[in-house]
């Protein structure tokens, strides 16, 4: 669903080398703010996912490290999905906590949705938002999936280059399908992530969906959680 470990990446720098002087360990995210109304958006009609606010039950942790300092914080128990947009193009805003937000925009046409934008906004002790255009445009989903079809994204963000290699893996009930991206980021912040989603080609909407995030270098990062679907 999200291809955001390249702008984590890019962020990561500065966060920690402020921050690293002030680190503490085991600290708890802030529950993410959850909006009042669905947010307005101007949607052509037919274009999935519609607009909304959409609540998941969320699990796991993110670490950091500046040499011998680390900050773990436990994610809280319920995750965020706001989506909006406009026209063809669809923003789905992931909220972990608050202090961790990861949004995509993507155009839908006629062969699948293509990834055109990231953002990631990441505080560890200072606040660092980071949001690049994908360079190229790149296919995140195809219009109809089928088990065993493949396909790869390479693209950089903001000067990180990523490529995730995508494959539906399996059905998990009427037309829904498992999804399985292995991304690989390169330059000085290499990293890995690895996320298999259960997605709804009827709505466009996860079900569940896992993340695993490593991001090495000079401050290596971590990301681990597993998102359920509450409607």
């Amino acid at each position: 669903m999200r291809r955001t470990a390249a702008v984590v990446a890019a962020a990561l720098v500065v966060v920690v080398a402020v921050g690293a002087v002030l680190l503490k360990r085991g600290r708890a995210s802030t529950p993410a703010t959850v909006p009042a109304a669905a947010p307005r958006a101007t949607l052509d009609p037919g274009i999935l996912p519609r607009p909304g606010v959409h609540l998941y039950a969320q699990a796991g942790w993110e670490q950091a490290k500046a040499g011998p300092l680390t900050i773990r914080r436990t994610l809280p128990p319920r995750a965020v999905l706001v989506i909006g947009g406009r026209g063809d193009v669809v923003q789905e805003e992931w909220r972990f906590s608050k202090q961790h937000l990861e949004a995509t925009r993507r155009r839908v046409g006629p062969e699948g949705r293509y990834s055109v934008w990231q953002r990631t906004r990441l505080s560890i002790v200072i606040t660092q938002d980071q949001a690049h255009d994908a360079r190229p445009v790149t296919l995140s989903r195809p219009a109809h999936m089928r088990v065993g079809e493949r396909w790869v994204q390479d693209y950089t963000v903001g000067g990180v280059r990523s490529v995730s290699r995508n494959r539906v893996a399996g059905t998990c009930g009427p037309r829904c399908f498992v999804v399985v991206a292995d991304s690989r980021v390169h330059g000085a912040h290499p990293g890995t992530d690895r996320t298999v989603t259960w997605e709804s080609e009827a709505t466009r909407l996860v079900s569940y969906e896992r993340i695993d995030r490593k991001i090495g270098g000079r401050f290596p990062y971590e990301l681990h959680v597993t998102l359920r679907l509450l409607e």
